[in-house]
């Protein structure tokens, strides 16, 4: 992993550290996202689900690490920065044998490994382009972490596609297909962290006031279709477009392993400093395994 490319990530978490009440109402909106998830779930006495994976957990500001451990018996944060995770864990000592530490971990591996010349569309480099844009989109990533009950990605595939920006730039031409594939990737892989019919919680930025002014006025009611009129102005980060994830979304549900309900949320302000981020999310569950239906007994009775 480049350290360089690391740092980008490494250093935004340092900024936002104390940062906390500014992420007061965007938080609220996930933990209801996830509490919801886990009473739908969760089992045995304690009523708790077994496990979250929660992507992109850098200082754990999105969510409230206690809440989520009263929800979840085991709890793994996945992250490039390992001392912002450690930071969590060791502010809740009560809790802390419930935590698992993924980190550094390069979710959209390899893609921080990479330089500009791995997606050289030359034809001497034509094979080896062909086959960093297979590894961006394979379901392979954080192997270590174990299937889960609930996985969430944390407004992380922005920072993913600005990663990969800041190695080719928006106007290569494999960068179109290299953002596909990362965003591929990236819902593969929570679906594989998923036990079956557990659930990921897709959750993104889609744009900000810089170029959506009205955002910083906008009640919950107007979001909709602020939203929606922004992504038909094609205003909006790059990537990020709803409705070309939920159509890969449906393009996965073909597979065994696929989605089998996507549910749409509305979107939300998410308001930091002086800027304004409009957030949207996915509920995505994950197909049960079909029953194998036993082998014909060809016997004579």
């Amino acid at each position: 992993m480049r350290s360089d490319l690391a740092q980008t990530h490494i250093d935004r978490n340092r900024e936002t550290e104390d940062l906390t009440t500014a992420y007061t109402s965007h938080r609220d909106r996930i933990m209801q996202l996830i509490s919801s998830t886990a009473a739908d779930l969760g089992d045995g006495e304690d009523q708790k689900c077994s496990s979250i994976v929660l992507l992109g957990a850098g200082n754990c500001l999105d969510v409230d690490a206690a809440a989520v451990a009263d929800l979840f018996r085991t709890i793994h944060l996945v992250d490039l920065d390992e001392t912002a995770v450690q930071s969590v864990v060791n502010s809740h000592p009560e809790q802390m044998d419930q935590f698992r530490i993924h980190a550094p971990a390069d979710i959209a591996e390899p893609l921080l490994s990479l330089t500009s010349r791995d997606f050289q569309p030359e034809e001497e480099n034509r094979e080896h382009c062909i086959k960093v844009l297979q590894a961006l989109s394979s379901e392979n990533g954080v192997s270590d972490v174990p299937e889960a009950d609930v996985v969430v990605s944390l407004c992380v595939l922005s920072q993913m596609v600005g990663s990969l920006s800041g190695l080719i730039g928006e106007d290569h031409p494999t960068f179109v297909n290299a953002l596909r594939a990362v965003r591929v990737g990236h819902l593969r892989r929570m679906l594989s962290l998923l036990r079956p019919g557990g659930v990921a919680i897709f959750v993104s930025d889609i744009v900000s006031s810089d170029t959506a002014e009205q955002l910083k006025t906008a009640t919950a009611e107007q979001m909709p279709e602020i939203v929606r009129t922004l992504v038909a102005e094609k205003n909006f980060f790059s990537g990020t477009n709803p409705s070309v994830v939920l159509s890969e979304l449906n393009v996965l549900s073909r597979l065994a392993s696929g989605p089998d309900t996507v549910h749409t949320i509305d979107p939300w302000t998410w308001h930091m400093g002086n800027r304004t981020y409009a957030v949207y999310a996915f509920r995505i569950q994950k197909k049960m395994q079909e029953a194998v239906a036993p082998a014909a007994d060809d016997a004579a009775e």
